[in-house]
């Protein structure tokens, strides 16, 4: 399949990267230097370009693509590429769009008429992920599947939690709920039997039908929510994170620190309750003079994942109860977790599980990546001649580390055991590290070529693999 990246930026290089082991792809670059860079290491077309311009596209091979990504930094380009693309019948198109108002109420164009399938705003979705995680501390992860009829919930164990050093086997969980993975402190995925004891810190994975969550099960405790916030950084992801935070009225106290004089003034101009501090989040002497250990959760978003990960070491030094950090560049997530930073947050990879969500193709219903890009869960419909069709779930012979967590059938929800067959047609909820998806799409999936080949398993791509991403 061609695929037509514009942009070789970090986003678009490892796109591409991801994307070429598989697919004819051609990266369209405007910066000779950077264009030059990407056409050494990689075995593809690049062309150097205005990726919005007819006759660079014509060159690229747009006649033929079937899927066109617009990456670059300027909007204009993106949605005056994805345009162009439509006009040559491009099957689908994804552009990077970072002015708001190009979504925003007021637009004149709509998407169709912009060329647009899908947009993609990294800041915006770290920053809806960071007030998530804020305003549900215990909370990591809700996904409904199904039609909205099963849910997962993801939680973190506290020192309040009534499952604390308990086995799974000795604990009461609602009626119809199975616990699909522990995620330990470490990072381990654990796919987990009645022995498995529940740790302080652990992460656990609970599936089951939507209506059984509204019992009094996660309530035995009163939750302890946070009050005091301070956002260090005053870039995008810092300034949308304010804006979600003051619509919660008044629940939170905000602090925000921006070391650039000028764009605190422009940040305090936009919003209405958050006091907005100029200085440096890495002078401990100024953290110390602001009161910043008396917060309940510092989020480091400044944009340089160094500077992230000292202000968060400080912030935790001082006293901060919760320290949230912006990754960017993904071989950081080794030293974040290994310190113990409590949550981290990768644009990169939240974008990429947005898109892989919002495009439905094949077999394959709907994809989430959790824990950055540790598992995955997938809800397809299983196929007449896939390798698991018409067999007991015992003797299909599943991989550990693969969880066949729900099956719908018809308006039936079944919770499988061993004994239970899966029928074509069936559609499945399965639990999976992320390592074994080829083997998910070698049982469950199936072409005249194979397993089945979908764009949404193109994107899983871009966040899976042995090269750093970006």
């Amino acid at each position: 399949m061609r695929v037509i990246i514009i942009g070789g930026g970090q986003v678009g290089t490892e796109l591409a990267d991801r994307l070429s082991k598989e697919h004819d792809v051609v990266v369209i670059e405007k910066n000779a230097v950077m264009a030059q860079r990407i056409e050494g290491s990689m075995d593809l077309m690049v062309i150097t370009g205005n990726g919005a311009s007819v006759h660079i596209l014509e060159k690229a091979g747009i006649r033929e693509a079937k899927l066109l990504i617009a990456v670059t930094e300027i909007d204009e380009v993106n949605i005056i590429a994805c345009m162009l693309a439509k006009k040559y019948g491009v099957e689908t198109t994804v552009a990077r769009i970072r002015n708001t108002e190009y979504e925003g109420d007021f637009r004149v164009l709509t998407n169709e008429q912009l060329g647009i399938d899908i947009i993609i705003n990294p800041e915006r979705v770290a920053a809806q992920e960071i007030a998530k995680m804020i305003k549900s501390p215990n909370i990591s992860e809700v996904e409904y599947f199904a039609d909205g009829r099963v849910l997962i919930i993801g939680y973190y164990i506290d020192e309040d939690s009534p499952s604390l050093n308990k086995k799974l086997s000795e604990i009461s969980f609602p009626d119809g709920c199975i616990v699909c993975a522990i995620l330990r402190e470490s990072g381990e995925v654990v796919i987990p039997s009645g022995e498995d004891i529940i740790h302080l810190k652990d992460e656990i994975f609970l599936l089951g039908k939507t209506e059984v969550f509204s019992q009094s099960w996660f309530n035995t405790k009163a939750p302890r929510y946070p009050r005091r916030v301070v956002i260090a950084g005053g870039g995008k992801v810092g300034l949308q994170l304010a804006e979600l935070l003051e619509a919660e009225g008044n629940k939170f106290l905000i602090k925000l620190i921006e070391r650039d004089s000028s764009r605190g003034e422009e940040i305090a101009n936009l919003l209405n309750k958050t006091l907005v501090l100029q200085g440096d989040v890495t002078d401990i002497q100024f953290l110390i003079e602001e009161e910043i250990g008396k917060a309940d959760v510092l989020v480091a978003v400044t944009g340089d994942d160094e500077i992230n990960l000292l202000s968060t070491l400080l912030a935790d030094h001082l006293g901060v109860k919760v320290t949230i950090s912006e990754v960017i560049r993904p071989n950081y997530n080794i030293i974040h977790n290994s310190i113990g930073i409590d949550r981290i947050v990768s644009p990169r990879l939240l974008t990429a599980a947005q898109i892989i969500k919002l495009i439905r193709k094949g077999d394959v219903i709907s994809m989430t990546i959790l824990k950055e890009d540790k598992a995955e869960i997938m809800e397809l419909i299983v196929s007449e001649k896939a390798l698991v069709a018409k067999k007991k779930l015992i003797d299909a012979n599943l991989p550990q580390g693969i969880l066949v967590a729900a099956l719908v059938r018809d308006e039936e929800i079944i919770i499988p055991g061993g004994e239970d067959v899966i029928h074509a047609g069936d559609r499945v909820i399965i639990f999976y590290i992320t390592e074994l998806s080829p083997q998910v799409d070698k049982y469950f999936t199936y072409t005249e070529k194979g397993p089945t080949e979908n764009i949404g398993n193109i994107f899983r791509n871009i966040i899976r693999g042995e090269k750093n991403e970006g």
